[in-house]
């Protein structure tokens, strides 16, 4: 057994190390063909370029490592089965299972040394990649302008639309640009074209424009403007800097750039937020309710004098004004006791002596209502109204920030899953490998690229399927992620005991 043990995994050694290197030169390739453009002309030294796609591999081989064991399974049993080598070893009385046991340990230790690379070395060089392209793209801001979309230069709160960009002249067209710079006014410029441009020393950046028109809108003042056309005009945005630095230390991380550590804080981070929303939100009900429940009905007089309900002594009451006149009217009290004559005005054209303030609301005492106090009544109406209005909206801002923090717990659990279930994708794909290969053995290459290109296809649609669900808050994180491992799991278990079965 141990030499049918090493016999079984020196096969799959050369098969798996060219797999690897071959799919982790692919996509490097890829990565190389999407960036090299926006690199060139940067006057970046070549040890920075190359340093990129180096941070590039770390993430490449989390992917390529997993599809490397598929392909090495598919090849090596293929060709076992097609010499006859899996037909003897079953006569020999070893069940298949038996065979697949060394590489089903062998995966085992794989996924566990990949889950350490995920956790330590993969979110470390994500994060150099990502101050590395920050960087770069601040070098020479130029080639880092995307046509038809708002662009953030330096951070320094002046954003650029260019609605076409040449890079190699460092030219626009149809140039917006918006300016917040300055605390007392904002600007908008509107030109034709125009250029960008570092000064001798690299430090300031200068756009030269013509043929526009500048808006600038106090900030004091948000509906008055001032307008300027101009043929040519000079724009300095100073300290941007054309050399390149790398912020290692101030730089926020992403959530692919956290270990597990790291995306747990954030998890909490989220569960406070959206337990302290349900807290909130079960406060405030608590405290508009009894808000609410305080505005105390008219007497049954008072209200039989407003509603000319029969039986009711003494006139009828007129009718009573609803809505917003009533909220805009009965705001106040005594303005409306001065308007009907109740309170007479003093020499400067204040309420005299008699002026009854807010705070003496014989509705809001307890008192009976009085027959011509028809407007109280409106003003605890529109009162009643505003305040559940309010409420509405207060309700749903702490629904919005409970489903943020629902959406945060899941965004980072998302990512501390993925660290466990894409290594764990080599022990199931020594079961789906194996079994398919000793199903078909006359496959040959077609069966191996046909069936990796399958199983790859639809295991990372259901690893995307299930993020999305899940950032959408239908699915858990757990099931999402765990769900494609657990159906091909489950699927070369049965092919493994169908051909189990069929042995015997």
């Amino acid at each position: 057994m141990r030499i049918l043990t090493r016999y079984i995994l020196r096969l799959h050694v050369a098969p798996f190390l060219f797999a690897a290197s071959g799919l982790t030169v692919l996509l490097l390739l890829d990565q190389v063909s999407k960036r090299f453009e926006r690199l060139i002309g940067k006057g970046l030294h070549w040890s920075v370029i190359a340093e990129v796609f180096l941070y590039s591999i770390p993430f490449i081989v989390a992917q390529t490592l997993p599809m490397a064991v598929l392909i090495a399974v598919l090849y090596v049993f293929s060709r076992l089965e097609g010499d006859f080598e899996v037909t003897a070893i079953k006569a020999s009385g070893i069940p298949l299972s038996r065979v697949m046991t060394p590489l089903l340990v062998a995966a085992v230790i794989l996924a566990g040394a990949m889950t350490w690379f995920n956790d330590t070395v993969l979110p470390q060089s994500n994060h150099h990649l990502q101050v590395l392209l920050t960087g770069i793209g601040r070098k020479k801001p130029t080639f880092n302008l995307r046509e038809q979309t708002i662009n953030n230069v330096a951070d320094s709160r002046l954003y650029v639309h260019p609605g076409i960009v040449d890079q190699e002249r460092s030219e626009l067209r149809d140039v917006r640009i918006y300016d917040e710079r300055d605390g007392q006014q904002s600007q908008t410029i509107y030109a034709a074209r125009g250029k960008m441009a570092f000064d001798e020393a690299g430090e300031d950046l200068y756009f030269e424009l013509q043929d526009g028109v500048m808006q600038i809108r106090p900030n004091a003042r948000p509906h008055g403007f001032r307008r300027v056309f101009f043929d040519r005009t000079i724009l300095r945005v100073p300290d941007v800097g054309s050399a390149l630095e790398r912020d290692t230390v101030g730089a926020v991380r992403g959530d692919r750039e956290m270990n597990i550590a790291d995306m747990r804080a954030e998890a909490h981070r989220g569960f406070l937020m959206a337990d302290g929303a349900r807290g909130e939100s079960s406060t405030y009900a608590h405290a508009i309710t009894n808000m609410l429940l305080d505005f105390r009905r008219p007497s049954e007089a008072g209200a039989g004098l407003q509603t000319g309900a029969p039986g009711a002594t003494g006139p009828p009451a007129p009718p009573v004004v609803t809505g917003l006149e009533a909220a805009e009217r009965s705001m106040d009290l005594n303005e409306l006791m001065v308007q009907e004559g109740k309170i007479p005005l003093d020499a400067e054209g204040e309420p005299g002596a008699g002026a009854t303030p807010r705070e003496e609301d014989p509705l809001a005492q307890g008192g009976d209502l009085a027959p011509d106090s028809t407007a109280l009544a409106a003003e605890s109406a529109a009162r009643r109204f505003y305040a559940a209005f309010d409420a509405a909206t207060q309700f749903q801002t702490y629904a919005d920030q409970e489903i943020t923090g629902l959406r945060r717990i899941n965004q980072y659990w998302v990512e501390i899953h993925k660290k466990g279930t894409i290594p764990a994708a080599c022990i199931v794909f020594v079961l789906i490998g194996a079994t398919i290969a000793v199903r078909f053995p006359r496959g040959g290459v077609a069966l191996v690229v046909g069936v990796s290109l399958v199983c790859f296809g639809v295991y990372y649609v259901f690893l995307i399927v299930g993020e999305d669900l899940s950032d959408r808050l239908w699915m858990s994180p757990l099931l999402a992620m765990w769900s494609p491992n657990i159906l091909f799991g489950l699927f070369g278990l049965a092919a493994l005991w169908r051909s189990t079965q069929v042995t015997r």
